[in-house]
């Protein structure tokens, strides 16, 4: 199996010239990275890599050679010839120029299409959807009036939450769980403060309803909690309801 595979990546890369490609090489576009990487990587590590799914390859090696190729090659200055390749075609951010590389080079391996149009499409969706977040949270946050009651369901997890795509995104407390069935714990308050800082937005309110609190809580780590104490709210972790 391992000659097979071997003769399959010679074929694919036969026209790759590994000698111009030094340690601090840096490629000129998306196929150049892909025969940059073809050159520099043991074929050990290039079978292993194929072999495992595309997105499990992928995202094991954001912190790795992802990392690798963004501070290597400058993705973070964004003004050498590959970065500029990639914001031509309206991808800006460096994590999404090495995801984008690595899955091609993934997709190159296994002999499947690149489809880089789709990659591209993929990502520009994620950031039309983020901004569209921020742009709804920034109303929500603005409508609130002091003295309003909210109710905030809130789950006890914590830690690393994979969302199903190649983002890991880090809680640090307690996030919020889609299904109400899932809810861990529920509290109501009336809005006593508001604030911003940067582009998250923070509410103070003062508890007047607790339903399914009766163990340690996330947050106070203790027992329980107490109507009429105060709980900070970060609308950006946890979901809040207006009534």
């Amino acid at each position: 199996m391992t000659t097979i595979l071997l003769f399959v990546f010679s074929t694919l890369f036969s026209q790759s010239n590994c000698e111009k490609y030094t340690e601090n090489y840096i490629p000129k576009n998306l196929d150049d990275a892909i025969e940059y990487l073809n050159c520099q990587w043991s074929e050990s590590d290039k079978i292993e890599f194929q072999n495992k799914e595309e997105n499990t390859a992928v995202t094991e090696l954001h912190f790795g050679s992802g990392m690798g190729i963004r501070n290597g090659w400058e993705l973070w200055e964004g003004k050498n010839r590959i970065a500029r390749y990639f914001k031509r075609k309206g991808i800006s951010h460096p994590d999404d120029m090495s995801s984008i590389i690595l899955t091609s080079f993934h997709r190159t391996l296994n002999n499947r299409p690149i489809d880089l149009n789709g990659q591209i499409s993929y990502h520009k969706k994620y950031w039309d959807d983020l901004e569209n977040q921020q742009k709804n949270l920034k109303r929500k946050f603005k409508e609130l009036e002091i003295g309003e009651v909210v109710e905030v369901p809130l789950s006890g997890e914590t830690g690393w939450r994979y969302d199903g795509t190649d983002r890991t995104t880090l809680i640090n407390y307690v996030y919020t769980v889609a299904n109400s069935g899932d809810f861990d714990c529920v509290v109501e308050g009336t809005v006593v403060s508001k604030r911003k800082k940067r582009k998250n937005y923070f509410l103070t309110i003062k508890l007047i309803k607790i339903d399914r609190c009766e163990y340690k809580n996330p947050i106070y780590n203790k027992k329980d909690i107490s109507l009429g104490e105060l709980m900070e709210i970060n609308m950006a972790i946890d979901k809040v309801i207006t009534q």
